[in-house]
């Protein structure tokens, strides 16, 4: 009993000097991690978007979104292009995100979305 409690209290140390180190290094790299690694595919990325997302966002082009207050898929890009876009549509699939509801999407399809966005032209 005595072990596992010693190597239980090792592991979670573990875990929480990595977290602490990610936590306080700098937002730079943090974000640099997702615009560098980014595995998904952006046409399949794009096909779920219009499938699953386009109801509200607009997600090809600059026209006005169908729901109000939907930002379009060109001003996430622009918006996220600095951040960790992946974590929030991780989020969104978990409990939604301002008025959008959760949305069901696998670990592929949010690396695909992401791929997507990522593609798209920031606006200047």
């Amino acid at each position: 009993m005595r072990r596992s409690t010693t190597i239980g209290l090792l592991a979670f140390a573990a875990v929480a000097v990595t977290g602490a180190a990610w936590a306080q290094s700098s937002p730079s790299a943090r974000r640099a991690v997702d615009a560098d690694t980014v595995a998904g595919s952006p046409a399949r990325g794009g096909d779920f978007a219009r499938r699953e997302c386009a109801g509200c966002h607009t997600v090809r082009g600059d026209s006005v979104s169908p729901k109000a207050g939907a930002p379009r898929f060109q001003e996430i890009a622009q918006r996220y292009a600095d951040n960790r876009l992946d974590w929030e549509l991780e989020t969104i699939t978990q409990v939604g995100h301002y008025s959008m509801p959760a949305k069901a999407m696998s670990k592929a399809d949010i690396d695909d979305v992401t791929a997507y966005i990522r593609s798209l032209k920031p606006e200047r």
